[in-house]
């Protein structure tokens, strides 16, 4: 059983990672979709229409000039690629870990992952099931904080 879900958690792992990969071209005609002004760069106005890359615009701006030229704004595409399927990952061993630990409802508890930091949500039978999840979420490889807003029902 534990085997199956390694192999399918990284089936779905290997399957974004290889639509990250073939992604390129559609960013290419994002970054010119977002160049307003056809200068061939982008501005902190321009990147507001994609949250992820504006989030994170001065720590992509490598030559601090104020702008994302095309390499840049690739680079950060990736770098966010990246972000996306470490956090998928993260949920992933966290749900098949959830499966496999006895005595918890694994379908009851909702997990998200954004940062490598963990949301749990949603509702257990005891105080030491929302516990047990939280142990078992926080010593999750890559896993920085866990939230834990399981409620007893």
């Amino acid at each position: 059983m534990r085997l199956m879900l390694v192999l399918v958690a990284s089936l779905f792992t290997a399957t974004a990672f290889a639509e990250g990969q073939s992604g390129d071209t559609t960013k290419n005609a994002a970054f010119a979709a977002l160049d307003k002004n056809t200068d061939g760069s982008l501005s902190r106005a321009e990147v507001a229409g994609d949250k992820e890359i504006a989030k994170r615009f001065a720590r992509f701006d490598a030559n601090k000039d104020g702008k994302l030229q095309e390499a840049e704004y690739l680079k950060a595409g990736q770098n966010n690629d990246k972000r996306v399927l470490a956090d998928t990952s993260i949920t992933a061993k966290i749900k098949s870990e959830f499966l496999l630990a006895k005595g918890i409802p694994s379908t009851a508890i909702s997990v998200e992952t954004y940062e490598s930091k963990v949301q749990l949500s949603g509702f257990v039978d005891s105080k030491e099931q929302i516990a047990t999840a939280g142990k078992i979420a926080g010593a999750v490889v890559g896993v920085k904080s866990v939230q834990n807003n399981l409620k007893v029902k």
